[in-house]
């Protein structure tokens, strides 16, 4: 009986079927996806996270075990992960000592350092790796160190009190590799007045220290870490040092842990949570569309079934038979139909290549789904089983005061202000906080809420339709308003269904557009410019490492602009900022962004100075060389500009000074003293070659009486200008080879005019029109705070200033004793394609080991590797399921219209309407009723992303600036051709129903009515 039962019904028991499928095979797809995509989005900001916020370092004393200790700090870590896999990189370290270097740094020093596995992580530039044994202990130097101090291969050097040789030169492979810790002396090499690390074995280290520093570096395997081992992490992490400190195996006179990798874990917990709640929104409303759908299927079911219920409830059937029979069917059904559509889903994914969805995952959605499924089918049986007969006719036919009662909507209207106010108030709190599931159902109690709304106004219009048309002679138009008027209960679910999934579609465009110009906002903050080359190592001007300069930029094909700039660390106090400085004339033309966010004319005009900072000898166009005349000097090089503030070394040899192209500006020149003493060195001549080897003289007068820089000078004693030419100095050297900086005189004696932003503001207690102290490069820079910015581009920290490259340089010359390279060129692109001005940097040849850095490349990582970039293809994915779940509820919603109103076909015939008229009414009903729920649906999915998404995108997003508010819009391509899906499946149901409806009337009998 139960079998012919199911299959005197087949093609709805297949609508259900096909439902579970659906919802099943989307479920899984859609939640597998958001599982994958958020362990490659830790994995991803793990890799990319700076090294000290990807790791923690313990330090303490070597103890007398070392492998035992070794083994104790790793067996602490290990403890202390909560599960996650780590990594430990073991080194030590002596103390600073202090430098021997013929022509160095009086204040220099140095540290001897020892490093596991160090081949592993840096390269060799020349020469070998340190061994042990021989009379002199060997090492290794970084190599920019090396350049710094003038040192190769086979040179030797005192380190303290240590005799040490140099067998070779390295640098770190990978600068950002946890390995490094980003300590910067390990990093570029030199760090103020220390130079190093000196790498020795660990046998020549302890044979001159007894008890050195002894360092653990601890990082998360980046690769291996999944998202519920980082949430472990953030809580097991800060128990390390305790833990540490009270092992007698490991505590050698204290032990210091630092790092951010707890507070790394913990906000990526944070961003773990809260793109777990952005991307439960699109689940949530693929939940309620899939009720409404499921709600109908099972209507359906149970009203093809109304006749022989109540023949088989008269025959003595019990309500509860009923029920378990349908039990039965359903589990028949849909536990099949469910497992197929995970296993579909499964199978199709891993067939085209995308996530590797776990089948653990896909087997608890589609039991989840069987579940709801069953749930919702046994429900509507026991409704229909338990009906009565007068209530079935009385629920099919009255007239509509409205297809739901004011108090539903109003607990509609309340839910969702509720949970949308919950929405609001967690995202602005988003930084700090988890996953709120009140917050999470928001938008689609929101939705539900607009499709209650709707329902409740359509009587209205409605009654209003009635009455203007009830005096016409035809039906016309009067049939289709009396019908929906009569039947809006059976139409409601449809109404709902419609207006969600319209409301979807605009919501996930919304949402789509929103997110992308978050990114591409960011992006322009991040990256600074359309195009940014950063140099491999900043450091000194040297012999071996000239000036950068951007001239060579500016004239690649696609370059509007270019500019050098010096992006540094900086210190007020005991604490670090951030420097960034580039010409003021070319701020405004190479940093694009919005003005809200970083006002580059503004910024460009507050900071400009007042008269060019960088005056000195300028030299004829074309010049190529220069022939110096000097007197009292051993060596001497000129300091040459350009036109950005841009420093290079123009060394003299034989009375000859090679000019590198575009630096036409004679700045500073150093002289090395011939004799200890008093004596006056002197530049007495100058004159320009050009390409042809005519000369020029240049006037040394031009630019007044040079000054003598103490503070830039080494080992000079006493310096006032000379009398032998504006370019001398008289001075009292300490010996021989000492060197005098000469400059001409300040244009300004006012300090140098910065921009700050407020998290600087606030972090050093100024306010704007305050002086602040810089120490950059080991020197220091007097500033006026003259400007508040929300954000400093192109600078990773919110803790910035924003200097003129020219002031800052000239400021330098007379402080510092090593003229600085740039760090970096930023260029922007005349056609705005920074990929193809990026190429054309590279295919110039311009680049060598540089780092070249697009806009786009930089838009495209955060749209591509964001730890929530699955959030918009999951509400894409939502929609479109939205879309197919809707074809089947309005299919199965017209079928049930159309069973129940078999009768009324005879009826209509008799009374004139003609069956192609009944058909033409059919169809007026369906579409007008599926026009007005689109309708309603994009208006209130246009309220509803007004007050959503610019949240969601917010909270979806790690790492963005408090200035950088998020700007609403909608991906209207991708909106339309959604529409025209979802107009498409509305207008199909309805032909399809008006045509069935019209081969019924013109096949109905008289009398077909009454039974």
């Amino acid at each position: 009986m139960r079998i012919k039962r199911a299959r005197a019904h087949a093609a709805v028991v297949a609508t259900v079927a096909a439902w579970a499928f659906v919802v099943a095979a989307v479920t899984t797809g859609l939640v597998g996806y958001l599982v994958v995509a958020s362990q490659d989005g830790v994995r991803e900001a793990l890799r990319t996270a700076p090294p000290a916020e990807a790791a923690v370092q313990v330090v303490t004393r070597l103890a007398p075990d070392p492998a035992d200790q070794d083994a104790a700090v790793r067996e602490v870590v290990a403890a202390r992960s909560g599960g996650a896999p780590m990594e430990a990189y073991r080194s030590l370290a002596g103390g600073e000592d202090a430098l021997a270097v013929p022509g160095s740094d009086q204040d220099a020093r140095g540290v001897l350092t020892v490093y596991e596995g160090l081949d592993e992580h840096a390269e060799l530039v020349d020469g070998a790796w340190p061994a042990d044994g021989g009379r002199v202990t060997q090492t290794a130097l970084h190599a920019t160190a090396a350049e710094a101090l003038g040192l190769a291969a086979g040179d030797q050097i005192t380190v303290g009190e240590t005799l040490v040789q140099v067998t070779g030169t390295w640098l770190p492979a990978d600068p950002d590799d946890p390995f490094w810790f980003g300590e910067p002396i390990e990093v570029t090499g030199v760090d103020g007045s220390a130079y190093g690390p000196f790498v020795v074995t660990e046998e020549a280290l302890t044979a001159v220290e007894s008890s050195p520093r002894v360092r653990w570096r601890v990082t998360p395997q980046a690769d291996a870490i999944t998202p519920g081992q980082v949430a472990a992490l953030a809580g097991a992490l800060p128990g390390l040092p305790g833990a540490l400190e009270g092992d007698d195996r490991v505590d050698v006179r204290g032990v210091a842990v630092s790092g951010e990798l707890a507070a790394t874990a913990r906000s990526l917990d944070a961003d773990v949570a809260r793109g777990t709640s952005v991307s439960a929104v699109p689940l949530v409303v693929l939940v309620a569309v899939a009720i409404v759908t499921g709600a109908q299927v099972a209507r359906l079911l149970g009203v093809v079934r109304e006749v022989e219920t109540t023949l088989l409830r008269s025959r003595g059937l019990s309500a509860a038979q009923l029920v378990w029979w349908s039990v039965l069917e359903s589990v028949a059904v849909v536990v099949p139909a469910a497992a197929l559509g995970a296993a579909a889903t499964v199978a199709a994914l891993r067939a085209g290549g995308g996530p590797a969805v776990d089948t653990g995952v896909a087997a608890w959605c589609a039991a989840g789904v069987a579940a709801g499924t069953l749930a919702l089918l046994v429900a509507g049986a026991a409704a229909t089983a338990r009906r009565r007969v007068e209530d079935t006719v009385a629920f099919s036919s009255r007239r509509a005061t409205g297809a739901i009662g004011w108090s539903f909507a109003a607990v509609a209207l309340i839910a969702a202000a509720v949970a949308i106010w919950q929405l609001r108030r967690y995202g602005e709190a988003s930084g700090t906080g988890g996953a709120d599931l009140l917050a999470t159902p928001g938008p689609a109690l929101a939705l539900l809420a607009c499709a209650a709304l709707a329902l409740l106004a359509v009587p209205f219009p409605l009654a209003l339709a009635e009455r203007a048309l009830a005096g016409r002679r035809r039906l016309g138009l009067l049939l289709p308003a009396w019908q929906v008027t009569r039947r809006l209960p059976v139409y409601a679910s449809v109404v709902v269904l419609v207006v969600v999934t319209a409301g979807a579609g605009v919501l996930a465009a919304s949402y789509s557009a929103t997110w992308t110009g978050l990114q591409e906002d960011l992006a322009d903050v991040r990256s600074g410019a359309d195009v940014r080359v950063t140099f491999d190592r900043a450091g000194p001007l040297t012999a071996a490492r000239p000036a950068e300069s951007a001239l060579p930029y500016g004239q690649v094909d696609g370059a509007a602009d270019a500019v050098g700039v010096l992006s540094t660390g900086a210190r007020i106090g005991d604490e670090s900022t951030a420097l960034l400085a580039l010409p003021a004339a070319g701020l405004s033309e190479v940093v694009e962004g919005r003005d809200d966010v970083f006002p580059a004319g503004r910024v460009a005009a507050a900071v400009a100075p007042a008269e060019p900072p960088l005056a000195g000898l300028e030299l004829p166009e074309g010049t190529e060389r220069l022939e110096v005349d000097a007197t009292g000097v051993a060596a001497a090089t000129l300091l040459v500009a350009d036109s950005g503030g841009v420093l290079a070394q123009a060394v003299v040899e034989d009375g000859v000074a090679a000019v590198p192209a575009g630096f036409g500006t004679v700045v500073a020149a150093d002289l090395a003293l011939a004799v200890a003493g008093e004596s006056e060195p002197a530049v007495t001549a100058v004159r320009a070659v050009d390409a042809s080897g005519t000369a020029t003289d240049v006037p040394l007068d031009g630019a007044g009486v040079w000054q003598p820089q103490a503070e830039a000078s080494y080992r000079v004693d006493a310096a006032e200008p000379g009398t032998a030419s504006p370019l001398s100095a008289a001075t009292v050297a300490f010996r021989p080879g000492a060197t005098v900086r000469l400059t001409p005189p300040a244009a300004t004696g006012e300090p140098v005019p910065v921009a700050a932003t407020g998290d600087a503001l606030d972090q050093f207690g100024l306010r704007i029109g305050d002086p602040v102290t810089l120490h950059v490069v080991g020197a220091r820079l007097d500033a006026r705070v003259v400007e508040e910015v929300p954000v400093v581009p192109g600078v990773a920290g919110p803790v910035a200033f924003v200097a003129d490259l020219p002031s800052v340089t000239a400021t330098l010359l007379r402080v510092a004793d090593r003229p600085q390279r740039i760090t970096e060129v930023w260029l922007s692109a005349s056609g705005g394609d920074t990929a193809a001005l990026a190429a054309a940097v590279e295919d110039a040849g311009l680049a060598g080991a540089a780092e070249v850095t697009d806009r786009d490349t930089v838009r495209s990582g955060l749209l591509d590797h964001g730890l929530a970039r699955h959030v918009v293809p999951a509400f894409w994915s939502v929609a479109v399921a939205a879309v197919v779940l809707t074809a089947i509820g309005a299919v199965a919603s017209a079928a049930t219209l159309r069973r129940q109103r078999r009768g009324e076909l005879a009826v209509l015939r008799v009374v004139g309407v003609a069956p192609s008229e009944q058909a033409r009414s059919r169809r007026i009903e369906q579409a007008g009723m599926g026009l007005l729920a689109m309708v309603a649906g994009a208006a209130g999915g246009v309220v509803v992303a007004a007050l959503t998404v610019t949240v969601l995108a917010r909270a979806a997003t790690s790492g963005v600036p408090q200035a950088l508010d998020p700007v609403g819009g909608a991906s209207l391509g991708a909106l339309a051709v959604f529409g025209v899906a979802l107009a498409g499946v509305v207008a199909a149901v309805a032909l399809l129903q008006a045509s069935r409806a019209g081969r019924d009337a013109a096949a109905a009998v008289p009398g077909e009515e009454r039974r």
